[in-house]
């Protein structure tokens, strides 16, 4: 009933919902030339996004790395990739509990005075390829973001992460944007949580219906998307899907 009187409560808060829609707007502004949404796949983890490899070590991240920029249309683009340094564990808080948090960064992007780019990896991302694509995607959409003056600098990050969503990388952002594990043995037990990227699980279920919608895709992503935000991306789909307004201005872009 109050939803007749009123229209639809915003999927998110309202201000956080708008911002989300401006950015896309500026997105297809900016890189429908080199990135034309209309036709971006939604990016699996299989074969033909990531072709098998056997290199192991930094020689698998270089690979990984040259998948991401092929499918983000910037395969020609010069940077080096280097790996950081090994991270320290977690900390011990008692005799037998420990607790490993996620303050070092997964990545890094920097350009150097001469303007070389210069991206880094944390190396214990080799065993979370989610994660490690996750990462080396952001680091390459700063990389996207370099040269454009009109960013607003409190929300750079948050641009930077729907711009991995834009070009078509979501689930993996979404899957690594928060992490959150228990373990134990005979001598200690543990915790562990880790935070990837900037938007919340929310903002990514957002993200991935907004994507889903304006390119027409019909498939249910649920089973490829975390318990944190298979949820919340079906109540997205459900919000856009019964207010079809909100997208038409996006829609009206994509169609130039």
């Amino acid at each position: 009933m109050l939803e007749r009187l009123f229209g639809s409560r915003p999927f998110l808060d309202a201000d956080v919902e708008a911002w989300h829609l401006e950015t896309w707007a500026w997105l297809i502004d900016h890189f429908a030339s080199e990135v034309p949404l209309k036709s971006t796949p939604l990016v699996l983890a299989n074969a033909d996004f990531f072709p098998a490899s056997d290199a192991t070590g930094h020689a698998r991240a270089l690979h990984v790395f040259d998948c991401v920029k092929r499918i983000m249309h910037i395969e020609d683009w010069p940077c080096t990739l280097e790996a950081q340094s090994r991270r320290t564990a977690g900390h011990r808080v008692a005799e037998f509990v420990a607790v490993a948090g996620g303050d070092d960064p997964n990545g890094t992007f920097r350009i150097e005075e001469g303007g070389e780019v210069i991206i880094t990896y944390a190396p214990d991302l080799l065993d979370r390829p989610v994660e490690l694509v996750a990462t080396l995607a952001h680091e390459l959409a700063h990389y996207l973001l370099a040269h454009e003056n009109d960013l607003d600098e409190e929300t750079h990050e948050l641009i930077t992460d729907l711009t991995v969503a834009y070009t078509g990388l979501g689930l993996f952002g979404a899957n690594a944007a928060f992490s959150f594990s228990q373990h134990g043995d005979a001598f200690s037990q543990g915790w562990s949580s880790k935070r990837s990227g900037y938007l919340s699980p929310p903002s990514w279920a957002f993200a991935l219906a907004v994507f889903a919608q304006l390119t027409d895709d019909n498939r249910d992503y649920r089973p490829w998307l975390s318990a944190e935000v298979a949820g919340p991306w079906r109540a997205a789909m459900k919000y856009l899907g019964k207010s079809p307004e909100i997208l038409a201005p996006l829609r009206a872009k994509i169609a130039g």
